[in-house]
């Protein structure tokens, strides 16, 4: 399934360019000085005209092939995201450590044997908490988890995983703003937090930007609204069609304006039918459904498959409803 919002952007900027041509031919400007030359354009032709009918590209990547696969799982409440492209895989977050027997299995029943990169992006055993499992019983390239610097993290799970990754003579690594990991043809780049988190352990979270072609995914962990303040005032390019939504639907992320700025045409939203915590909140929905933005999510349709080409972005379910998390309780009682 897709939506007309991406095609609608790719017209506004190919108009934006044609009435840059105009306004230039009026005033009398060389409009040649506005166009990329030939070597710019790694193309033969000097045709301007030829050069606006062309796709405008957005990423970084002018041309791939094949698609990249994403798998929403359904961990419950929590999030497992698996990315696949061109024979490549990165697991970010692994649900809880009651779930991690199920994404192993969720793994292998697709034939994985080997996770190039697993990102944890914060201590919380609905994010992390079933890492132990994976990575116990894959080859393993990286794993990925924030520093903890500022909080004691005493849960069995984390010092299970910790002496686990200490001894097991795994890659561990610490990332950094800006570091850009190859998955294929398809880059994932960190783009937050921006500051050093204090206290809350949301705020550690591994905030990342997947660009596959011309389609690009925010994946956000549960950072809270204070981390997507400090993002948007980095300056940071969160142009995109999906996003991964924060803290699973709660209302200490995804602000107006940091929804605004990503302006996302698909939102997927990883909780449990009746969770305790009442996710998606209400406010949350609302906002999506005002902005025209399709939700899967996992407490209405399990598992879902997106399925990411250069161009398009298809999904393996229909889209959900905007009811709350108590909502959709309440009618599933029914």
């Amino acid at each position: 399934m897709t939506n007309d919002n991406s095609d609608r952007k790719k017209l506004v900027k190919r108009l934006a360019i044609i009435i840059s041509f105009i306004i230039a031919s009026i005033l009398g400007i060389n409009v040649k000085d506005f166009f990329p030359s030939d070597s710019e354009q790694g193309q033969t032709s000097t045709s301007i005209l030829e050069w606006l009918t062309e796709d405008t590209k957005t990423g970084s990547q002018e041309s791939v092939d094949g698609a990249l696969i994403v798998h929403m799982i359904d961990v419950g409440q929590g999030d497992g995201f698996l990315l696949v492209q061109d024979g490549r895989t990165a697991l970010v977050d692994c649900g809880t450590a009651s779930a991690g027997e199920d994404i192993v299995k969720y793994l292998q029943d697709l034939g994985i044997s080997s996770i190039d990169y697993v990102f944890g992006t914060h201590p919380h055993d609905d994010h992390m908490g079933g890492m132990y499992e994976v990575i116990t019983n894959f080859d393993i390239g990286k794993v990925i988890i924030p520093e903890i610097n500022n909080v004691e993290v005493t849960s069995n799970w984390y010092l299970k995983l910790m002496k686990e990754l200490k001894d097991g003579g795994y890659q561990v690594e610490h990332p950094k703003l800006g570091s850009v990991y190859d998955l294929g043809e398809a880059l994932i780049k960190v783009i937050g937090p921006i500051q050093e988190p204090t206290s809350n352990k949301n705020d550690y979270s591994i905030v990342l930007k997947v660009s596959f072609g011309e389609m690009d995914m925010i994946m956000t962990g549960d950072a809270e609204k204070t981390v997507e303040k400090d993002i948007l005032e980095a300056g940071e390019d969160l142009e995109a069609e999906i996003l991964k939504v924060g803290h699973h639907g709660s209302d200490t992320s995804t602000s107006e304006e940091f929804l605004e700025a990503i302006n996302p045409d698909y939102a997927l939203i990883s909780a449990e039918v009746g969770n305790k915590y009442k996710h998606p909140i209400i406010s949350v929905m609302e906002e999506l459904k005002e902005r025209d933005i399709l939700v899967y999510r996992t407490d209405e349709s399990g598992t879902v498959i997106v399925t990411i080409t250069a161009d398009n972005i298809s999904f393996s379910c229909t889209p959900g409803d905007y009811l709350s998390g108590t909502q959709l309780k309440e009618r599933e009682e029914e």
